[in-house]
C-alpha cells in the first residue's frame, strides 16, 4: 500500500487545522488591540523621560524631533544620545537642544569597548543612566510622532497596571520591496502569538516587544539591572520584556498605530537586512530546531496554494479542502495587514512574502555555518 495518500491527508489536516489556528489567532489579535488600547486622556503626571537612540539618523531625526516637541502631556523630557554616528546626526542634535533647552538634551555616546555589549544595548543602557523621569519611554530616532504619544504611554502604563508597555506603530512601507518583506513582523500576531495572554500569563515566553515603542517604569527596569542583563542580545527590544516578565513585572502589548508612524526601512535592501537580523538572533541559538519550524511553517502556509491548480486540473475530489485551508489563510492574513492599515493588495503577496522568508532564514543559516555575522549601521553582530 502505498504512503503517499496517506501522508497527503495528513499534510492537509494540518494544513487546515493550521489555517484556522491562524484566522482564530489574527481575529482575536485584532479584537484585543482595538479593545485594549486605551485613548489618551493624562494631561499632567509622573515624569517621563523620552529616550532615543541616533545612530547615523541625519535623514530621519528632525522629524522625529520636531513631533516629540509638540506633545500634550507636561511632564516630560527628550534625550538623545548620539551612538557614534559618522553623519550630521550630532550636529543635528545640538541644534534642537539650543533650540529646547530645558527639554532636550543631547549626550554623546561612548566607544563600544566594554566586552560583551553590542550597540543598541550600549546605547539604550547609556540613555537610561542620563533619565531623569519615573518613566522611560524608548523610541527610534525614524519615529515620528502625534501630539498625544507620550499621553498615550502614560495612560495606558497606568491604566493597564503594567510596568512594561510595547505597542505597533504605523509601518509606512513606501516601495514594492518593503511591502514584500516588513509586513513579515505580523507574523508572531498573525500565526503564533496570542497578544491578549502576555498580560495575564506570566510566563516569559509569553512576551512581545518592538523597540519603536517601549515603555518601562523606572524602578522596574532598574530592578533588573536594565540593559546589562541582555547586554549580548540583537533582539533587544523582546530581550528587556522577557527579562522584566521574569523578574515578576508585568508586560502589556496594545496599539499606538494612530499616534506613531513610521518607516522602518527604506526600500528592499534595507528591509531584508534589517529584518535579517532578527531571524538571525533566534536561528543562532537553535539552529536545526529553527530551521525545521520555518521550513515547516512556510510549508503549511504556501504549499495548499501550490497543490490547488494541480488538484483543479487533474479533478481530485479533495480540491474542496484544499481551497479551504487556503481561503482560511488569505482570510486571517488580510485581517491582520487591513488591522495595521496596509494597501489592499498586501495581503495578496503572502506567497511571495513566506517564501522570501524562508529564503531570508535559510540565508542566516549561511552566515550562522559560515561564521559571517549580519551587518547593520556599520556593525557586524554574531
Amino acid at each position: 500500500m502505498s504512503i503517499l495518500p496517506g501522508l497527503e491527508n495528513l499534510l492537509r489536516l494540518v494544513s487546515i487545522l493550521g489555517a484556522a489556528y491562524f484566522l482564530f489567532l489574527s481575529i482575536s489579535n485584532v479584537v484585543w488591540l482595538r479593545v485594549s488600547s486605551r485613548e489618551p486622556r493624562l494631561r499632567r503626571g509622573r515624569k517621563v523621560s523620552v529616550l532615543v537612540p541616533a545612530r547615523n539618523e541625519e535623514q530621519n531625526l528632525p522629524a522625529c524631533l520636531d513631533s516629540l516637541m509638540d506633545q500634550t502631556y507636561l511632564n516630560y523630557e527628550v534625550v538623545v544620545l548620539d551612538d557614534q554616528s559618522s553623519d550630521r546626526t550630532w550636529d543635528i542634535v545640538c541644534s534642537y537642544q539650543r533650540k529646547y533647552p530645558g527639554r532636550l538634551r543631547g549626550v554623546r555616546g561612548q566607544p563600544l569597548v566594554e566586552p560583551g555589549w553590542l550597540g543598541k544595548p550600549h546605547a539604550m543602557q547609556q540613555l537610561a543612566r542620563q533619565a531623569s523621569g519615573e518613566y522611560l519611554m524608548f523610541t527610534d530616532a525614524d519615529t515620528v510622532h502625534g501630539r498625544e504619544s507620550v499621553a498615550w504611554a502614560v495612560t495606558n502604563l497606568e491604566s493597564h497596571h503594567a510596568d512594561v508597555v510595547s505597542a505597533y506603530v504605523q509601518q509606512e512601507l513606501v516601495t514594492l520591496g518593503e511591502q514584500c518583506i516588513v509586513p513579515a513582523m505580523y507574523i508572531m500576531s498573525a500565526m503564533l502569538l496570542p497578544l491578549w495572554l502576555i498580560a495575564s500569563v506570566p510566563i516569559p515566553g509569553l512576551s512581545f516587544a518592538i523597540g519603536q515603542l517601549l515603555v518601562i517604569r523606572r524602578d522596574a527596569f532598574e530592578a533588573i539591572g536594565g540593559y546589562s542583563r541582555i547586554k549580548d542580545e540583537i533582539s533587544d527590544d523582546l530581550a528587556i520584556a522577557r527579562e522584566l516578565k521574569r523578574a515578576g513585572y508585568r508586560e502589556v502589548f496594545l496599539d499606538i498605530r494612530r499616534h506613531v508612524r513610521c518607516r522602518m526601512y527604506e526600500g528592499y535592501h534595507a528591509s531584508f537586512m534589517g529584518l535579517s537580523k532578527n531571524i538571525y538572533d533566534v536561528a543562532r541559538r537553535r539552529t536545526l530546531l529553527f530551521a525545521a519550524a520555518i521550513t515547516l511553517l512556510v510549508g503549511i502556509v504556501v504549499l495548499p496554494l501550490a497543490l490547488l491548480p494541480i488538484q483543479i486540473l487533474t479533478g481530485a475530489a479533495d480540491s474542496g479542502r484544499t481551497l479551504l485551508a487556503v481561503a482560511a489563510f488569505l482570510l486571517a492574513w488580510t485581517v491582520v495587514l487591513y488591522d495595521r492599515g496596509l494597501r489592499w493588495w498586501a495581503p495578496l503577496l503572502y506567497p511571495v512574502l513566506f517564501i522570501h522568508l524562508l529564503y531570508m532564514a535559510w540565508w542566516c543559516l549561511a552566515q550562522i555555518l559560515g561564521g559571517q555575522g549580519v551587518s547593520w549601521k556599520g556593525r557586524t553582530v554574531r
